[in-house]
């Protein structure tokens, strides 16, 4: 009898984490196919709504939240806005969080809206640079504009602070998390970074300064004195803790990690 009962606890101890695998199987396959119901059914509402533009991410996630596509495990999902403007689906349980690609949704914005285009190839050509941190800037506001009808809310995708810089042909997009009003001048915060010339991406270290824009280039008529994220490499630092290859730096994912990994 002890026999068969020794047989029989090693049988179950053996079937348990078969059975347990099963199990998480099958919720990640069911998580799946409500994933892709919610997302065909927001994306149709887009399409009935024939919106000037696309939901934002607050819209998204309102219509989340009623419908009755959830999660057993995780319940509502996220959603927010890919960089390529596509409506993705997320759960807390199931899915490594979504990074949202500041540089990607810029690029995106650029190919669909002409007028944005012309206006940062205008600032590439005068070698100036656009800064979200001058919050009544006219071409930050017109950037921001551009984002939004596409649907992009960068404020609500965790970006904190962005600014794009001229660069001989191209431009460096920097972004990061934190919100740097409040920074002092020559304080430190982690970005990525995107060089439009070679595209690639970086994570770093940039130095907070200040600049100022004219009251012609200010939205409220008013000159405006603001914190940026400083410019040219006197103010930068590629993070060296964990090494960026080549390969990484094409890679936005690869480099997201890094960023996430590195001290504030």
């Amino acid at each position: 009898m002890i026999v068969v009962l020794v047989i029989i606890v090693i049988l179950i101890a053996l079937l348990v984490p078969t059975l347990t695998g099963y199990i998480d199987k099958a919720a990640k396959r069911a998580c799946e196919a409500n994933k892709a119901s919610l997302r065909r059914e927001l994306i149709l509402v887009e399409i009935d709504d024939k919106l000037g533009g696309k939901l934002d991410v607050t819209g998204l996630q309102e219509l989340a939240q009623k419908s009755d596509y959830k999660c057993a495990q995780g319940g509502v999902y996220e959603v927010t806005r890919a960089s390529d403007g596509d409506i993705m689906v997320t759960c807390k349980k199931h899915d490594v969080n979504y990074n949202f690609n500041m540089s990607g949704a810029l690029a995106y914005a650029m190919a669909n809206n002409p007028e944005l285009d012309a206006l940062i190839q205008s600032y590439i050509k005068g070698n100036k640079n656009i800064d979200s941190s001058s919050q009544t800037g006219k071409a930050y506001e017109s950037v921001l504009a551009a984002l939004k009808n596409l649907g992009f809310d960068p404020g609500l995708q965790n970006v904190g602070t962005w600014s794009l810089q001229a660069y001989s042909t191209g431009y460096l997009f920097y972004w990061t998390t934190e919100d740097i009003s409040a920074k002092a001048p020559g304080d430190k915060v982690k970005v990525l970074r995107y060089n439009s010339l070679r595209q690639t991406y970086t994570a770093g270290y940039v130095t907070i300064g200040t600049t100022s824009i004219s009251a012609s280039d200010s939205s409220t008529g008013t000159a405006v004195t603001y914190n940026i994220l400083g410019r040219g490499d006197s103010n930068w630092s590629e993070y060296t803790d964990i090494k960026q290859t080549d390969t990484d730096k094409k890679d936005y994912d690869a480099i997201y990690n890094v960023f996430n990994q590195m001290n504030e």
